[in-house]
């Protein structure tokens, strides 16, 4: 299943952002990252940064100790909880992806759990995957056709209770059966999908028996598993997850010997353990971090750097009984936001490159085939034009300048994560700049782990700050975009974008496709729910013995693979 997870916008290494007080110009007068330390072009879509090293020349053994910036709410993936990018780095070492992509985005079978996957039918659009022979889970049970069977049944949305993360693109099946052997499934859909890889997938039984385990089942802990790897110990106390080899393993046995993920929210302590050796890969994209570390680069550390589909932004509840529900005061809150400020507030410091353009697009990244500037100054920051916006559309002003609507002055709630320095240093610019406007910004501090499964996720917010984290698929983005997405954290949308959506699901021409894309991105300028800040590049700093871990990019982590070169003491710890 790939689908566009979302990721905290924290201080440690699933973090988008960071802290550094800077200067700005106006938004529009030139690159967004124009004040930006970087030097050089902007890195290409296609390129990672990873070490690459083939299995041979890595040693055999040793502990990765790596960081989340919150803990695990909900093991299961399938789950809206569990779509969360903590959770997925983790679980990707512990359960099978059938497919993966290299660093171009190209996609193919996974080896290590899927035969082969094709389109045996243009009519009925139909395709067949078929698993590997002699697969099995944690608990015993093959891992066969009806565990892919069990993602695409509860994923349908045709379940009652199970609270799923999106049916989008499962909606489109029309039948599911077994293939040739016990290992195929064969999937025929109502029309062509060419994202159908995407939708592959593999569930255990266990977590498929009922509503009640799929929901809740898996809070404390995966209880089934089939990857390299198997949970050695969950610290909920002192917030750790041990991964061991797992000795029943079926596929290529890992490089490493153990996997320590510790939960740290603060950006300081989370460098302190980096440069007490306590980690060995920090995704240090927060300048309290980097400018830290950065006397370490080329010595002790190395610096990995990617710019894949990922990307910061505010999104809106548009919720009809919030202030957010009028969409002339989020037209207004768009023009009222200095996002190049913004930017440099939090990257000033930080390596990007200085020719990186201010991202206008929400479904394509700037160093993407097809992207396009569909904001025609919607997202241009000029307090007079957001006042201007409320104005027109019904709101006064009192004596202290504020907007009023139906007697009351506005008011919104920006929620975000406690110990996000990148949320800290922005807020004092956004309060700013939307209270010359006229709006008043209030603040409410959460805790890490409850501010999407209690806040964002049930409605109560007005605004937030965090980033989605993308994939190769031209439709993983879909279910944040339609009106009833189950990731629409909007709450809101069109029938007219929904219409564009259908059409770009099932377009095979790719230019069209592009083109389609970029027409839903321009009605989302107009609705005015999610503003785009910058596309997120990702700073990762490791030990340099470290291969085939760093920047990824689009490519797939493969967990057999990652390791420390042959003759590195990393290997013996």
């Amino acid at each position: 299943m790939q689908l566009t997870r979302r990721t905290l916008i924290g201080a440690t290494a699933a973090t988008a952002v960071g802290l550094a007080v800077a200067g700005c110009t106006k938004a529009g007068s030139g690159g967004a990252n124009a004040g930006a330390a970087g030097e050089g072009k902007a890195i290409a879509a296609n390129v990672n940064d990873i070490n690459p090293l083939p299995r041979e020349e890595l040693a055999d053994g040793g502990t990765l100790r790596l960081v989340v910036n919150s803990f695990v709410p909900n093991w299961n993936v399938f789950h809206q909880d569990g779509n969360e990018t903590n959770t997925n780095s983790i679980v990707a070492a512990l359960y099978p992806s059938l497919v993966q992509s290299n660093a171009k985005g190209e996609l193919s079978p996974n080896p290590s759990y899927l035969k082969r996957m094709e389109i045996v039918s243009e009519s009925p659009f139909t395709v067949e995957a078929e698993l590997n022979e002699g697969m099995k889970w944690s608990d015993g049970t093959p891992i066969d056709y009806k565990s892919i069977e069990n993602v695409f049944r509860i994923s349908s949305g045709k379940e009652e209770g199970y609270q799923i993360l999106t049916s989008e693109g499962y909606d489109k099946v029309t039948k599911i059966e077994p293939g040739a052997n016990e290992r195929t499934a064969r999937i025929t859909f109502s029309e062509v999908y060419p994202d159908w890889t995407g939708l592959l997938g593999v569930m255990p039984d266990a977590l498929a028996a009922s509503p009640e385990e799929f929901n809740s089942g898996w809070l404390d802990g995966p209880k089934v598993t089939a990857g390299p790897f198997k949970v050695g110990a969950i610290d909920k106390a002192n917030k750790t997850v041990t991964l061991e080899r797992d000795e029943n393993w079926f596929g290529e046995k890992p490089a490493l010997q153990r996997v320590l993920w510790t939960s740290i929210e603060d950006s300081s302590a989370a460098v302190t353990a980096f440069k007490a050796g306590q980690l060995d890969s920090l995704e240090a994209s927060v300048p309290a971090q980097y400018t830290v570390l950065k006397g370490d680069i080329g010595n002790t550390a190395a610096l990995r750097k990617a710019a894949g589909p990922n990307w910061t932004h505010l999104t809106l509840n548009g919720e009809k009984e919030r202030p957010f529900g009028d969409k002339v005061l989020r037209q207004a809150f768009f023009r009222a936001v200095p996002r190049e400020e913004v930017f440099l507030t939090v990257n000033a410091v930080m390596p990007y490159p200085k020719d990186v353009k201010q991202l206008n697009n929400r479904l394509l990244m700037t160093n993407q085939e097809g992207y396009k500037d569909n904001s025609e100054g919607r997202g241009e920051y000029d307090i007079e034009a957001a006042k201007k916006i409320l104005a027109d559309g019904g709101y006064t002003f009192d004596a202290q300048g504020r907007a009023v609507k139906d007697g009351k002055p506005v008011e919104v709630t920006y929620v975000y994560n406690d110990g996000s320095k990148a949320n800290e240093a922005i807020l004092p610019v956004v309060q700013d700049s939307l209270k010359k406007a006229g709006i008043t910004l209030k603040v409410q501090k959460v805790p890490p782990s409850d501010l999407f499964s209690k806040y964002i996720i049930p409605g109560n917010y007005d605004v937030s700050m965090f980033r989605w984290t993308g994939t190769p698929y031209l439709s993983s983005g879909n279910a944040i975009w339609r009106s009833n997405g189950g990731l629409n954290l909007s709450r809101i949308g069109t029938p007219e974008i929904d219409k564009l959506i259908d059409q770009s699901s099932v377009e095979v021409d790719r230019e069209k496709r592009l083109e389609l894309l970029n027409q839903t991105d321009a009605q989302l300028w107009d609705l005015a729910t999610v503003l785009p800040l910058w596309q997120t590049y990702t700073f990762q700093v490791q030990h340099p013995d470290l291969a085939n871990y760093g920047a990824f990019g689009f490519e797939t982590v493969d967990w057999t693979k990652v390791g420390y070169k042959k003759g590195s003491p990393k290997a013996a710890a």
